[in-house]
């Protein structure tokens, strides 16, 4: 894993920002909400595991320098979110598409939620797929 990341300031900046305004959210959804707190914390857990963590696993993988403005923390979150979303919810329409229409089973058998995370693995898993083939090429160990 050391061989594929390397972790700076600006991802540390990343994920303490994220777990700060999660955590406001939670607080705030469970004081207002007549629903568990656990509830929202599964929710916001799913919801960084489907939307934003497939892209930031490409980004660090093959776009870690990436400046698009002064402030690269901003940089890497909006370009993970739309890898995420560009990768994931595509391939996860395909899937419900394909699941519905050409393999004619009922959407109560598979649960969405294991389809999204199963795409969800599926696109990390291909990144490192293909950044260990790249570097196995190179002659990288």
């Amino acid at each position: 894993m050391n061989k594929f990341f390397t972790f700076d300031q600006d991802d540390k900046k990343l994920w303490i920002g994220i777990a700060a305004i999660s955590a406001i959210v939670i607080v705030l959804l469970s004081l207002f909400a007549t629903t568990s707190p656990f509830y929202w914390v599964e929710r916001f857990l799913i919801t960084i595991f489907e939307m934003f963590l497939p892209g930031y696993v490409i980004v660090k993988l093959f776009l870690d320098k990436i400046q698009l403005t002064d402030n690269p923390v901003l940089d890497k979150f909006l370009v993970s979110l739309g890898i995420s979303v560009a990768t994931v919810q595509t391939l996860y329409f395909l899937s419900t598409y394909l699941r519905t229409y050409a393999f004619n089973v009922d959407e109560d058998v598979i649960s969405s939620n294991k389809i999204a995370i199963g795409v969800a693995v599926l696109v990390m898993a291909a990144a490192f797929g293909v950044k260990f083939y790249q570097n196995k090429k190179k002659g990288v160990s």
